[in-house]
């Protein structure tokens, strides 16, 4: 039993010698040390009269500023700008009296440089989904249009030939003239009864709630398609 007691007081003799505050050039790390503080960033300790100033410094997480947008679906989030954290100091008073144990006042926080916040973008477009073939398409507006048909003809493309409005390639299936004040170009879309489709060109008498179909097909198989009115289905969000 006395072997034990003397190895317990050596133990804590040792201890009571390392967490003393001396010598002077590190008082800094025993401080930290005794008050369990992050040692890594501690600034050299300054006497501020009886008292010691002790300084780390500390990184401030970017915050984060949310604004909706219809070009994203509810639910997406897209970061816009990646903030960047700050700086701050945390300046810890403490007291060192003659036993050498460091008592800690109420720290401080000092601002040295602040984060520039994280710009995300956050969805309001309504989604809704649409199952065909198998395959599931996602859209945000279902439109009805007028539907007409039209071929690579010279009759109904003039001397410029099947190009198309967007981008100036030539004319495949898959490809429709839309109004772009109803319709923008580029939009992607799904028309019942004939598929995926991209608003790429534009017509002289495509206005409104029109919508001309591309085929490739000859002229009398073209005029059989007639006049329909047809669900149109806006793939993406109504901004994009």
């Amino acid at each position: 039993m006395r072997r034990r007691l003397s190895a317990f007081a050596l133990l804590a003799l040792i201890g009571l010698c390392v967490w003393r505050v001396e010598p002077p050039h590190s008082i800094s790390e025993l401080v930290f040390a005794q008050l369990r503080l992050p040692v890594h960033s501690a600034a050299p300790a300054k006497r501020d009269g009886a008292v010691l100033l002790v300084r780390r410094v500390d990184r401030v997480p970017p915050p984060i500023q949310r604004r909706g947008t219809a070009a994203l679906f509810a639910g997406q989030r897209h970061i816009a700008r990646q903030g960047t954290p700050g700086k701050v100091a945390i300046e810890h008073p403490v007291k060192v009296p003659a036993d050498g144990l460091a008592r800690a006042l109420t720290a401080r926080r000092v601002p040295i440089t602040p984060p520039k916040p994280t710009q995300m973008l956050v969805g309001t477009s309504p989604v809704h989904y649409l199952m065909r073939g198998g395959v599931v398409y996602r859209y945000s507006r279902r439109m009805t249009l007028v539907a007409t048909a039209y071929n690579a003809s010279y009759a109904q493309n003039g001397p410029w030939g099947a190009v198309a409005r967007l981008g100036g390639v030539h004319l495949t299936q898959g490809m429709v003239a839309v109004d772009p004040s109803v319709i923008p170009l580029g939009t992607r879309l799904y028309v019942e009864g004939y598929g995926p489709a991209l608003a790429a060109d534009t017509g002289s008498a495509i206005k409104g709630d029109r919508i001309d179909l591309f085929y490739d097909l000859d002229a009398q198989q073209t005029a059989a398609f007639g006049i329909k009115r047809l669900n149109v289905y806006i793939l993406g969000p109504q901004g994009a």
